[in-house]
């Protein structure tokens, strides 16, 4: 009885850990405003200026196609999927550059 109480406990918090961000996916929509080495400057479409590192396993998508790091621009619109921390960037699908 002790090891079913057992499995049952661990089974409802396996589940409830995996379902605790509501399967949703971390995006963030905006437009590059500073490009560094490892890391950029996103002004989201509500005005806020994020942070967001990129790492070597950061993907690139230009146009539905693989793309480069270096395709990435200042002034590019991106849409960013964030890591489960919302700290690094795991792809980068990059569109037209807005008017200046």
């Amino acid at each position: 009885m002790r090891k079913i109480l057992i499995f049952l406990l661990v089974t409802a918090f396996a589940a409830g850990s995996a379902f605790a961000h509501g399967g949703k996916s971390h995006q963030l929509l905006g437009t590059v405003k500073e490009l560094h080495e490892n890391h950029l400057m996103v002004t989201a479409t509500d005005g806020h200026e994020t942070m967001v590192m990129l790492t070597p396993k950061t993907q690139y998508e230009k146009d539905k196609k693989p793309a480069k790091r270096s395709d990435l621009l200042t002034g590019a619109r991106v849409s960013i999927q964030l890591s489960e921390d919302n700290k690094n960037a795991v792809k980068v699908k990059i569109g037209k550059a807005t008017a200046k």
